[in-house]
């Protein structure tokens, strides 16, 4: 069976209806429905579209899809933003034990060492860290 343009805009509007929000995995899915139904020698478009649809799991599914879609895309965000917080820590330690050094020897600059320290705390630590806080709080309501 070929599928007419007009059918494979109602399998999309479809899967919008059903909650499947994120286009690359709407285009999947519709990749994915309009092979089966084509796959199959003849047949009501009907039937056919809910036998598909109960093949890929029922209108449940598509949401739960839909979620785990966004919680990967979520958890990717969560680990580079993670690295970013390890990063700019590491620099901090960094600064804050040249500054240490810097006391105890009595050499000069040991204070923009530890301003350097604080700076990088407050300009760059403690805005990532508010921003993954942010970003949390709104997935748990998506």
């Amino acid at each position: 069976m070929i599928l007419s343009d007009k059918q494979i805009e109602f399998i999309e509007r479809n899967l919008k209806l059903y909650g499947v929000k994120s286009e690359d995995l709407r285009e999947d899915l519709l990749d994915h429905i309009c092979t089966y139904i084509e796959s199959k020698g003849s047949g009501d478009f009907d039937s056919l579209f809910q036998e598909a649809l109960q093949k890929f799991g029922g209108y449940a599914s598509f949401q739960n899809l839909q979620l785990e879609t966004n919680y990967q895309k979520f958890a990717k965000q969560i680990i580079t933003i993670n690295k970013l917080k390890f990063s700019f820590g590491f620099l901090v330690i960094l600064f804050l034990v040249t500054s240490l050094v810097f006391q105890m020897m009595n050499w000069p600059y040991a204070n923009a060492w530890l301003l350097c320290a604080i700076l990088v705390t407050v300009l760059a630590i403690l805005p990532i860290h508010f921003y993954a806080k942010y970003k949390k709080s709104i997935h748990k309501f998506s």
